[in-house]
C-alpha cells in the first residue's frame, strides 16, 4: 500500500492489531483495579496510542476508534487516554469522546514556562480529564557520532522547574521520561543511538543516584504536602511588576484559599531578587512556544488558552523575591494572611558523593579473526532474515561458489547487494578483502542516521552495498564469503516496515543492474559464536597474543578518538581475563576501551552491547549479576569486532568502578 502500514487505517493492519491487544487486555483485565475488592492495588489506566500527531498517515479517527472498541471489548473498564492525539482531544465523537488526551513536554532551557501555558490549554479543552504530563523531559538519549546523555542541558533544575510549572498550569499528573536510566543490550537501540541509553536520567544507568532524584524527591515531598489542594485549584499564567522579563510563573488557589504563587527564574546565567507585583490574571510575553523532537529541532506548539480561572478571584499582591540562575520557588499563603505570612518551598541540590575509583588494566588481549567455517544452508532468494526465524541484531555470514570464463573474469568488476534495511556488509574474495565502492566508508565505520532515505522504501534495484571486483576475480572456481551486519531498525518512519538480510546479490559491470545473480549459501551465527568464543571455559591458547598500551590514559567520551589501524579481515575477535580486585562489594563497574571496529561486547557470556568506534561512547556499564565477584573468581570479555577502514584494533582496555556510586 501508499504510505505508512504501520500505525495505519487499514483494517489488515487493525486486524493485527486487535489480534495483539486482544492477547494483552486479557492480562490487564484480571489486574485492572475496577476487577478488584476494595483496597486492593490495581492498574487504573490504559493508553491506547502516544504521539500520533506525529505519524504521517490519514484516518487516524477510524484506528482510534477501532482500538477503542477493542479494550472495550475485551473487559476493560478503566479509562483510556492518548498523548498528543489530537483526535481525541476534546472531541465530540460518541467514541473518541470518552477517550482523554496528555502531553509531553520536551523544552529548551529557558522555556520552562512554556509547560504552564500548554497545561492550561490542555485543560481548557478537556475541563473534565486529568492533567497529564506522560514524558516530563528527564534528559535524552545519546547518538552514535554525537554527544553523550550527560553533556545535555537537562539538569536537575531544567527537570524540577518543567515539573513545578507543569503543576502551575493544572497538571495533575506527572510522569518522567525516563527516570531509570538503562543500556541497549545486544544492540537493542535504534540504528544510530549508542549502546548506553543512561538518558542524563534521575537514576544513572550504573544505579546512581544523579541531582535529578533529589529534584524529584523534594517534588514528591510538595505533592505529598499540597496535593489535596492543588488538586482542584484553579489558576494560570501571572505577571510580576517590576521584576525583570526573566523572571515569570504562574499561581493557583485551592478551595479552602490557599495561594500558591510559582515562581521561576529563566536566566541560565543571572541571579535575580528584588519586589515585585503579582499581577492575577494571563501573561503572555509574545514569545512563540517550541516543543524539542527527537532530532533536537524545534517544533512550534499553537497555543489556544484564553481562560482566566482567576479572574475575580485574586487580588494583587506584593511579594519579595530572590532566585538564582534556572531556580524556581513557590510562595505558599494560607487562606488568611499576606505574603509576610507565606513560606517559601524550593529544592536544592545534595553535595556530590564521589568516591576514588578502583581499576584493572589489560595488558594484552588474544586475538582471532573470524573465519568460513561452520554450518550453512541454502539460501532461498528473496528470503529475508526474520523469515528464517532470525529476529535479534546479530552478525550473519553469507557465501556463494561460482564459476567463470576468462571473458567473464573481464566483464564483471563489481559485486551489487539489495539488501532490505541497508546494513552494512564486509566481504572477502578469493581470500582478498574486496574494496567498498558504496556506501561511504566513514558512514560504514560510524553508521548514522539517514533521515534523507527514512521516509523511503529500498527498491529492489537498489544496491545499497557495492564492491570493486577488479582483479580479485579468476577463471574456472570462484569463492565469496561476507559478514553481515543487522545494524537495527531506523528510529521510526518506514524503514520500521523493513525486512532486513539480503534480497538479492551477483555480478555486475557496472552498478546499475546485475548481470549474474549468484546462488548463496547463509549461517545463522558467525564461526565465533558457533564455536562459543563468548562462554568462559573455551581454550584460546592458540589465539594469538596482542600486547597492550598500558599507560595511554583511556578517555571515558569523546569522538574520533580511535586508533587509527587498516583492514586485514572482515571481523575480529578478542579475549581476555580479568579478576577483579577486592572490594565491599558494593561498588559498579565498566568497561573503558581505546579500539576501532564495530561489533558486541560479551562479558561472561552476556552481551552488554555495541561498540561504535566512532564514539562518543569509550566507556561500557557491566550489570553486577553477569560478574564473578568472588575474590579470586575468574571474568571473562569478548570483543567480536567488524574491521572497518581503521581495521579491529584496540589499544588499551581498562576495568574499572565508577566514581559516583552513591546509591
Amino acid at each position: 500500500m501508499e504510505g505508512f502500514w504501520l500505525r495505519s487505517a487499514d483494517d489488515r493492519y487493525l486486524d493485527w492489531h486487535d489480534h495483539w491487544y486482544k492477547a494483552v487486555c486479557k492480562v490487564i483485565q484480571k489486574e485492572q483495579i475496577t476487577a478488584k475488592q476494595k483496597g486492593k492495588k490495581g492498574i487504573i489506566l490504559l493508553q491506547i496510542e502516544n504521539e500520533y500527531n506525529a505519524h504521517k498517515t490519514t484516518n487516524k479517527s477510524h484506528a482510534l476508534q477501532r482500538m477503542y472498541n477493542c479494550v472495550r471489548g475485551t473487559g476493560i473498564t478503566i479509562p483510556v487516554f492518548t498523548c498528543l492525539t489530537s483526535e481525541t482531544r476534546g472531541s465530540k465523537d460518541p467514541l473518541l469522546s470518552q477517550v482523554f488526551d496528555c502531553d509531553n513536554y520536551y523544552v529548551g532551557l529557558k522555556d520552562a514556562i512554556s509547560c504552564a501555558k500548554r497545561m492550561g490549554d490542555l485543560k481548557q479543552q478537556q475541563p473534565d480529564a486529568p492533567g497529564f504530563v506522560t514524558e516530563l523531559q528527564g534528559g535524552w538519549f545519546a547518538t552514535v557520532g554525537g554527544k553523550l546523555s550527560e553533556e545535555h542541558y537537562s539538569n536537575d533544575k531544567h527537570f524540577y522547574a518543567l515539573a513545578m510549572m507543569s503543576i502551575a498550569g493544572g497538571a495533575t499528573g506527572i510522569f518522567p521520561y525516563v527516570f531509570v536510566g538503562g543500556t541497549h543490550f545486544a544492540g537493542w537501540g535504534a540504528r544510530g543511538q549508542t549502546t548506553t541509553y543512561d538518558y542524563n536520567a534521575a537514576i544513572r544507568e550504573n544505579g546512581a543516584l544523579s541531582p535529578k532524584y533529589y529534584a524529584a524527591q523534594n517534588l514528591g515531598d510538595f505533592i505529598k504536602k499540597y496535593g489535596h489542594e492543588l488538586i482542584n485549584s484553579k489558576g494560570g499564567l501571572c505577571s510580576f511588576e517590576s521584576a525583570p522579563a526573566e523572571i515569570v510563573g504562574a499561581q493557583r488557589i485551592s478551595a479552602d484559599g490557599t495561594r500558591f504563587v510559582f515562581m521561576h527564574n529563566s536566566s541560565t546565567e543571572q541571579s535575580n531578587s528584588g519586589t515585585a507585583t503579582v499581577k492575577a490574571g494571563k501573561s503572555d510575553t509574545g514569545q512563540p512556544m517550541y516543543n524539542i523532537d527527537q532530532d533536537e529541532n524545534k517544533v512550534l506548539i499553537k497555543s489556544k488558552n484564553e481562560a482566566d480561572t482567576t479572574k475575580g478571584m485574586l487580588t494583587d499582591l506584593l511579594i519579595r523575591y530572590d532566585l538564582g540562575p534556572l531556580e524556581t520557588k513557590v510562595l505558599i499563603i494560607p487562606p488568611t494572611g499576606g505574603a509576610e505570612k507565606g513560606i517559601w518551598w524550593y529544592y536544592q541540590a545534595p553535595i556530590a558523593k564521589v568516591s576514588l575509583p578502583v581499576s584493572f588494566r589489560f595488558k594484552s588481549v588474544q586475538q582471532y579473526n573470524e573465519d568460513a567455517q561452520g554450518l550453512w544452508h541454502p539460501l532461498y532468494q528473496g528470503k529475508s532474515l526474520p523469515e528464517m526465524e532470525i529476529n535479534d541484531l546479530r552478525y550473519v555470514r553469507y557465501r556463494s561458489g561460482f564459476n567463470l570464463n576468462k571473458q567473464e573474469v573481464g566483464k564483471y568488476t563489481r559485486m551489487l547487494f539489495n539488501t532490505y534495511s541497508r546494513d552494512i556488509i564486509n566481504m572477502e574474495v578469493n581470500g582478498k578483502i574486496a574494496p567498498r565502492i558504496f556506501p561511504a566508508e566513514k558512514w560504514v565505520s560510524e553508521v548514522t542516521r539517514q533521515r534523507d532515505k527514512s521516509f523511503t522504501f529500498l527498491k529492489e534495484t537498489e544496491y545499497d552495498n557495492q564492491f570493486d571486483l577488479t582483479g580479485l576475480l579468476k577463471e574456472d572456481h570462484n569463492e565469496v564469503w561476507l559478514v553481515y551486519e543487522n545494524i537495527g531498525h531506523e528510529h521510526g518512519y518506514f524503514p520500521m516496515e523493513e525486512l532486513c538480510g539480503i534480497r538479492i546479490a551477483g555480478l555486475s559491470d557496472g552498478t546499475t543492474a546485475i548481470n549474474k545473480k549468484l546462488e548463496w549459501d547463509y549461517s545463522a551465527n558467525l564461526s565465533g559464536i558457533a564455536q562459543k568464543f563468548t562462554e568462559n571455559g573455551f581454550d584460546s591458547k592458540q589465539w594469538k597474543v596482542v600486547p597492550l598500551d598500558t599507560t595511554f590514559q583511556i578517555p571515558r567520551k569523546g569522538n574520533n578518538l580511535q586508533p587509527k589501524g587498516k583492514q586485514n579481515a572482515l571481523l575480529t575477535w578478542y579475549r581476555a581475563e580479568f579478576k577483579l580486585p577486592k572490594n565491599d562489594g558494593k561498588r559498579t563497574w565498566r568497561l573503558l576501551i581505546n579500539a576501532s571496529g564495530n561489533g558486541f561486547i560479551y562479558i561472561n557470556g552476556h552481551n552488554i552491547g555495541r561498540h561504535w568506534e566512532a564514539g562518543p561512547q569509550r566507556e561500557f556499564y557491566i550489570p553486577e549479576c553477569w560478574l564473578n565477584l568472588k575474590e579470586g573468581e575468574k571474568n571473562n570479555i569478548t570483543l567480536g569486532l567488524r574491521q572497518t577502514v581503521n581495521g579491529a584494533v584496540i589499544r588499551a582496555m581498562e576495568i574499572c568502578s565508577y566514581n559516583n556510586d552513591n546509591n
